[in-house]
């Protein structure tokens, strides 16, 4: 486990080589996921687009409920790069205990939720067979809240440090097992009960939570506890979570009310019909092409932003920032080339309904038109964080999801009858606008001062 930051030169701090030396692994780590979700999405779409359909939207809602408690615990990732790059290590240990405490009473308040099931489903009013397959799936994905939720406080400290390479080691690891376990419960095989999509929630649960038990014996390792205080520092601490929670609530809040704002728009196209919802599932899942690996990127550019604001070096935290922001849209620009070329056959590799495939591919175009304002945005969000800009990140986030992205979705959806098509190019202006106001906050330099 890495415990010193690599030293760059003075001219290369900030710059591609530090940017990517720390991004890379991040990098990896989310392109595992996007495989992950895109193999489970494979072998689901196999089932029929009713089954894709209902996971789709179902995992839309899981993490939307994930969502603000995730948040949270990513506050974790500012004040361990912080303190850390001040060299204050004692203090780490001691505020990733408090998002771990988070994390428990988290996990019971979503085992709570898991009980409204059938109800929540309801609510977005797909059809019946969709409502009965995705609440199922919803229950299971419920109950394993908690390891999501510590896997991600725990993710915070070690990329907060810098080090992205160990969850890169444990993510292979357990998406790894998450597709065995798909293949395994899905379909019957391994000696295992064919269970179909309720295969597919059982085998995501049982991998977050052998990857939560690495991510926890890692946190307590003689290495950390040694450098970190990890095992001394366990007692809850009022005061220190009430700091971590002025920093960890505004991205919790944000990241809960942009995803339901999502699982509205999902709603939306829901009772639009199933074939549409299946379409829109298998472009979701193609786009994590792009932005999954941009959030790897943004990982990057929220430890270095803080590191160096730590260690009040501001000029290097701000090339940090736009060299992330170029990574992340040239890298971007690449993924919407493919999705202008081949965008059928891409849809064709989940799912082979004609109709699916017609309007999936529809819909990767329209894509292909927001994935620069996409990227631009999310990796400037990242450096926000990375400075504690939380608050106005969530009051913009949040005022755009619900007074451009949801009305104009349904305007282009329902009033002039586009469809599942005319909801993402409502998408598409929201995306836009909001990429743009993130990128010229981080350049108007507000962050600079700000203190956490």
């Amino acid at each position: 486990m890495t415990m010193e930051r690599k030293q760059f030169p003075e001219h290369k701090r900030g710059g591609y080589a530090e940017v990517w030396y720390i991004a890379y692994p991040a990098v990896l780590t989310m392109l595992s996921h996007t495989i992950m979700t895109f193999i489970d999405a494979m072998m689901v779409g196999r089932l029929g687009p009713t089954e894709l359909a209902a996971v789709g939207l179902s995992g839309t809602l899981t993490w939307g409920l994930f969502s603000f408690f995730n948040g949270v615990v990513n506050g974790v990732n500012t004040f361990v790069a912080q303190h850390y790059g001040g060299g204050r290590f004692g203090d780490i240990g001691k505020v990733t205990w408090q998002g771990v405490y988070f994390a428990l009473v988290s996990g019971a308040i979503l085992i709570l939720l898991s009980r409204y099931n059938v109800g929540l489903m309801r609510l977005l009013g797909p059809a019946e067979d969709v409502q009965r397959i995705g609440a199922s799936y919803l229950g299971i994905r419920l109950w394993g809240g908690v390891f999501i939720v510590l896997y991600m406080c725990f993710s915070a400290f070690l990329r907060g440090i810098g080090d992205t390479r160990t969850p890169l080691k444990i993510v292979i690891f357990i998406n790894v097992l998450n597709v065995i376990g798909d293949y395994g419960l899905i379909f019957g095989k391994f000696g295992l009960p064919r269970l179909e999509t309720d295969g597919a929630a059982y085998a995501t649960v049982g991998a977050s939570a052998v990857g939560a038990f690495i991510f926890f014996a890692v946190f307590l390792s003689k290495k950390s506890s040694g450098m970190f205080s990890t095992r001394a520092t366990w007692r809850p601490v009022p005061a220190l979570m009430g700091r971590l929670s002025r920093v960890g609530l505004p991205i919790g809040l944000q990241w809960l009310l942009d995803m339901a704002s999502f699982i509205v728009f999902s709603a939306l196209i829901a009772r639009i019909g199933t074939v549409e919802l299946a379409a829109s599932t298998a472009g979701l899942r193609l786009m994590h092409l792009s932005f999954m690996p941009v959030f790897g990127v943004s990982i990057a550019a929220t430890t270095l932003v803080g590191q160096y604001i730590g260690s009040e070096e501001i000029p290097h935290a701000a090339r940090s920032g736009y060299t992330a922001i170029k990574m992340s849209m040239a890298y971007a620009g690449a993924v919407a080339i493919l999705f202008l070329a081949v965008p059928d056959r891409l849809v064709m590799m989940i799912n082979q309904d004609p109709e699916v495939v017609r309007l999936g591919a529809t819909i990767l175009r329209v894509a292909a038109i927001f994935l620069l304002f996409d990227s631009m945005g999310i990796a400037s969000n990242g450096c926000l964080r990375g400075a504690g800009d939380t608050r106005w990140a969530m009051f913009i986030g949040v005022g755009y999801a619900w007074f451009i992205f949801v009305p104009l979705a349904y305007v282009a959806a329902m009033t002039l009858k586009g469809g599942a098509v005319g909801a993402w190019v409502g998408a598409t202006v929201y995306i836009i606008a909001l990429g743009l106001t993130y990128f010229l906050r981080f350049r108007n330099g507000k962050w600079k001062s700000i203190k956490i």
